[in-house]
Formats: structure tokens, C-alpha cells, sequence
């Protein structure tokens, strides 16, 4: 007899188990297939120095803790470890693909095939390294790790660093290898930041306050805003930009465009990164600005921001690698995620999910964990519980009504069964 499984989540990373503490706490029966080790992504695609960029207000799921500490990636995978001890987790069970099946769902795992009436989606929408083709030209001398490689600056040999890409990882790399006294150069792009501290609070205070984090995509005057990259804010409370940066000793240059051979070619928006990433940061005071007016709140007056000190630019159009002494390259140029599995009605040409909400085409398939699903948090700590709560919901009034359905069904057959006799 074949054993049909309520739902199953595929995902034992953050977003897929919270998924599973939802499920559970509605009483649905379910499984979680983690083609490895729960947070896998947190064990092995983080540096050394590595932590949460969120304070701990911002992180409950991950249990208790200081409201203004940021975790370290271990202490993040210690946490992800006690919900795993939670939750129903099958370790080493890859899904390799999903086809309907008679109303269901057939997944075709490492392990074999399994059933399930629905089945959530939690595997990540950041985990495979991106890296541009231009990396293939460089020098065979040169050593070339990416974000989700680079573990500390004694991984690389000496000499000079190129940094690629200035968001998130590529800004905290840039500072871990400045402490050790590394000479970086940091190829930007534009990306917007906020303030460390504003008007006397945390700045991510004010905004949790002010309902910045529950932003929907609909409520954005912009739709295309929620391809942006988020915001800088950098881990621990203190101010991160370019320019302070610049002043710790980086040197910036623009995009990174071209490889030939010996040279980098860089374009010059140098200047014009630095001022998108300002008016980002004006944007987020004025929001915190209405919202203390709004409110008619008691807050200090508004001050200089910290962050953005006048800096002499002059960077380069191009670097040679031997005469700049660069023997590494980081390439901190973001992520994608593997749907491969899902098939192509499931996933656009480019092979991202196909989604409404968190909702896929097909009945009974749900997201979780990606950017911007319900809201902008939805692709964090904060946002998971959220959402999971949502999709649980949706889960057990799918269920439900498959189950009504099929009785219905079942009901007429009997009917027309006795009035044939």
C-alpha cells in the first residue's frame, strides 16, 4: 500500500524549518527532506567572521537571546540544530524531481519515491554562487574564491585583494580583510545602506516601529524595487559605506567590466555608487523623520549622517594585476537558488520558481524563504515565522477541501452505484 504523506517540506534550512513548526502546530502531518545537513547553507557558504546583520529583536526564531546581539554564523547553525531536533527531518534525501500524480504529488527523492497530497518549497533561493564569465579569463596564478568560499584573509595568498561586488558580503569581506591589514581594492556597484543609529535609536528600531519591514510589494510606489539589492547595515551596530571604506584604507573603483588578460577594466560610476547608496540612506531618515512626526514622538534632532564623510576619489579605469600586486579575487557577486527539480511548468525560462504570492501554478505547491514572497522580510529570520504561519494556513484549508471534495466524489459513487442496482 502506498503511504501518502499530508506535505512534505523540502528544506531543512530557517525558512523550511519554521515551516515545519507551523504545520506541526496545526496538527498537519508532515516531513522535512534535507538533502544534507540542517542549515547546510549556514555551515559551509560563510566566512569565519561572519555574523547576523540583524539584531536579536529581529531573530526570535531562532529562540531567546540579547534583543541587541548579532549572532555568529556558528551560533546561527547551533540554533538551527535545536529546531531541527524538533521538527520530522530525513537527512541525505535529495529531491531530484516532482511530477503530479492522480490529484498528488509524485517527488522522486535520492531515497525513492514519495507521495504527498501538498508540499512546500524551502529550498532556498540563495545557494548557488554566481559568478561572471569574466572569471574564467584571469590569470591561472590568480587565486579566486567567492563569497560563499572565502573563510578568512590566511585563506589567500599575499598580496592585494580585489573585492567584486559591494553589497552585503562584498562590504563585510572589504572590512575583515582591512583588520588584517590587507590592501583591497573594492570594484562597487550601486546599493543603498541606512544609517547605523538615527535620531537617538537604532535605525532598524525606528523602521520595525514604523512598519518598514511589513512593506508588501504592492505597497511599493516602484514594483521594480524589489529586485534591489537590500540596503547595507552592517552587523554589530556600527555605520557601514563606501566612503568610511575609503577612509579605512579600500581602494574603490567602479563596475568591474572587462578581463584582458593582465588588465581590469573598470567603468566610472565610482561616484555614482557612493551617491545612490546616500540617497538611500536620506530616503530611510525622511521615513523615520514622517514617522516621528506622524506620531508626534519625543526624539533628538537630526544630525549629520556618520557615515557619508567627504573622500577624495580618484579611481581607477583599469589595474594591472602584477603591477597592483593583486593575487586574489572575491567574487561577491550574489546567489541564485537550484529549481531544476521542479520541472519547467514550474519555473520561468531563467529557472525561478513561477509564484503568486507564495503560492506556485499548481495546486497544492507553496514558497517560503524567498525574497519579497508576502512581504520585505520574507527572505529573512524575521519574515520566515510570518510567512510560515501564512503558508500553514494555506496548507491545512488545501487539505480540508480536498478532503470534502473527495468525499463528496466518493458519496455520489455509492448513489450511483445503488441506483444501478
Amino acid at each position: 500500500m502506498v503511504v501518502v504523506i499530508d506535505c512534505v517540506v523540502v528544506g531543512a534550512g530557517p525558512a523550511g524549518l519554521v515551516a515545519s513548526s507551523s504545520l506541526a502546530g496545526l496538527g498537519i502531518e508532515h516531513v522535512v527532506l534535507e538533502r544534507s545537513r540542517p542549515g547546510q547553507t549556514w555551515r559551509t557558504q560563510r566566512w569565519d567572521s561572519l555574523h547576523v546583520n540583524n539584531p536579536g529583536f529581529m531573530n526570535t526564531m531562532l529562540g531567546d537571546q540579547d534583543p541587541d546581539t548579532y549572532l555568529t554564523h556558528r551560533e546561527v547553525v547551533q540554533r538551527l540544530e535545536t529546531l531541527a531536533s524538533r521538527a520530522p527531518v530525513r537527512t541525505g534525501t535529495d529531491v531530484l524531481g516532482l511530477a503530479r500524480l492522480k490529484g498528488q504529488w509524485l517527488l522522486h527523492t535520492s531515497d525513492g519515491p514519495l507521495q504527498a497530497r501538498t508540499v512546500v518549497v524551502a529550498s532556498g533561493g540563495e545557494n548557488v554562487a554566481r559568478v561572471p564569465a569574466m572569471a574564467a579569463r584571469l590569470p591561472d596564478r590568480i587565486v579566486q574564491r567567492h563569497a560563499a568560499t572565502y573563510r578568512n584573509p590566511s585563506d589567500l595568498p599575499a598580496g592585494a585583494v580585489l573585492v567584486v561586488g559591494s553589497a552585503q558580503s562584498g562590504t563585510q569581506i572589504t572590512e575583515d580583510l582591512l583588520a588584517a591589514g590587507r590592501h583591497v581594492w573594492l570594484a562597487t556597484c550601486p546599493v543603498g545602506r541606512a544609517s547605523a543609529k538615527y535620531r537617538g535609536r537604532d535605525t532598524v528600531r525606528w523602521l520595525d516601529e514604523a512598519g518598514f519591514f511589513e512593506h508588501r510589494p504592492e505597497d511599493l510606489p516602484d514594483p521594480r524595487a524589489v529586485r534591489a539589492v537590500p540596503a547595507l547595515l552592517a552587523p554589530g551596530g556600527h555605520n557601514m559605506s563606501l566612503q568610511l571604506l575609503s577612509k579605512a584604507g579600500a581602494g574603490l573603483a567602479g563596475r568591474l567590466v572587462a578581463v584582458e588578460g593582465e588588465t581590469l577594466v573598470f567603468d566610472d560610476s565610482t561616484a555614482v555608487n557612493i551617491a545612490y547608496a546616500d540617497r538611500s540612506a536620506a530616503t530611510i531618515r525622511g521615513l523615520i523623520d514622517a514617522h516621528i512626526q506622524a506620531h508626534g514622538l519625543d526624539a533628538p534632532a537630526a544630525g549629520p549622517d556618520p557615515a557619508a564623510p567627504p573622500v577624495e576619489l580618484d579611481p581607477p579605469r583599469e589595474l594591472r594585476l602584477r603591477s597592483a600586486g593583486i593575487g586574489s579575487v572575491i567574487w561577491c557577486t550574489g546567489y541564485t537558488g537550484a529549481f531544476q527539480w521542479l520541472g519547467k511548468d514550474l519555473t520561468d525560462p531563467a529557472g525561478a520558481p513561477l509564484r503568486q504570492g507564495p503560492a506556485s501554478p499548481a495546486p497544492g505547491v507553496w514558497f517560503i524563504g524567498l525574497r519579497w514572497l508576502i512581504r520585505r522580510t520574507s527572505g529573512n529570520f524575521i519574515g520566515f515565522p510570518k510567512d510560515a504561519e501564512v503558508i500553514a494556513n494555506h496548507v491545512r484549508h488545501y487539505l480540508e477541501d480536498t478532503s470534502q471534495r473527495l468525499r463528496a466524489s466518493q458519496s455520489r459513487s455509492r448513489r450511483g452505484s445503488t441506483a444501478a442496482r
